[in-house]
């Protein structure tokens, strides 16, 4: 695995042109810690076959879930991506083929210290369809997912899916892998770099509130905005009288919120 430190959010646009000779296929992961690139399901004891809890899990989900689940969602591996995006513990593990979206994530992350983005070569790992069952593939597969979830079109949303190893019985971190010496990259980011490029980021639209496109994520942009001094200063007080014209003007038929 190659492995470079970059020197800002230019430097390390720059370095991403190189994707445009390699691969069309390139997805990218944003992290607080370096390496382990293993799915949920596997971070507590990577050497437990967690296969048929795992679909347990997801046979519960499906039940209980039913009237929040759409019919969009017709296969196993449409199901899998839905509870991984609502924070069920899976096989999988999320990627982005917008490394900006990437770098996001790793700035933003609560850990202190230096964080880090990986980017992979997909082309050789794609999975061609959904049709299969997740849980007897040999192999980790690159899924590109249905865009049938508001966070997934707003985060580009990509997945790795890992098998558990019956010859290592384990789940193996990718960057174990053999195929991770030639199509994986970890670019370091260091500690001291890391507000400057989430304010740049912000600045191209990539935040909390874009990431995130509900009540919940334009909150925390707004509280961050606040904490980090990006918060302008009001032209004049708001008044209850203007937050009352407000409300009447967003209750209107065609009123654009």
């Amino acid at each position: 695995m190659r492995k470079v430190e970059i020197k800002g959010m230019a430097d390390f646009v720059e370095k991403l042109s190189a994707y445009d000779l390699l691969s069309y296929h390139a997805i990218f992961r944003g992290q607080a810690t370096e390496g382990n690139l293993l799915p949920s399901v596997a971070r507590k004891d990577s050497r437990v076959d967690s296969t048929a809890l795992e679909m347990e899990l997801l046979a519960q989900f499906s039940r209980i879930g039913v009237t929040k689940i759409s019919s969009h969602h017709n296969t196993v591996w449409d199901l899998l991506v839905l509870a991984q995006h609502f924070g069920l513990k899976t096989r999988l593990l999320d990627w982005t083929s917008n490394p900006l979206v990437a770098l996001y994530f790793a700035c933003a992350s609560r850990k202190e210290g230096d964080v880090f983005v990986y980017s992979l070569i997909a082309d050789t790992m794609l999975l061609e369809s959904l049709e299969c069952n997740p849980f007897d593939q040999g192999k980790t597969w690159v899924i590109q997912p249905r865009l049938a979830n508001e966070r997934i079109i707003a985060q580009h949303g990509w997945f790795t899916a890992h098998p558990f190893s019956k010859k290592d019985k384990m789940f193996v971190p990718f960057e174990k892998h053999k195929e991770a010496k030639t199509l994986l990259t970890e670019y370091r980011v260091p500690s001291k770099l890391r507000r400057e490029i989430v304010v740049s980021l912000d600045r191209c639209g990539i935040n909390k509130n874009t990431l995130f496109p509900d009540l919940t994520g334009l909150c925390e942009y707004l509280n961050w905005k606040v904490e980090n001094g990006q918060f302008p200063e009001p032209r004049k007080q708001v008044t209850p009288s203007d937050l009352n014209a407000l409300l009447r003007y967003n209750s209107l038929p065609n009123s654009t919120n």
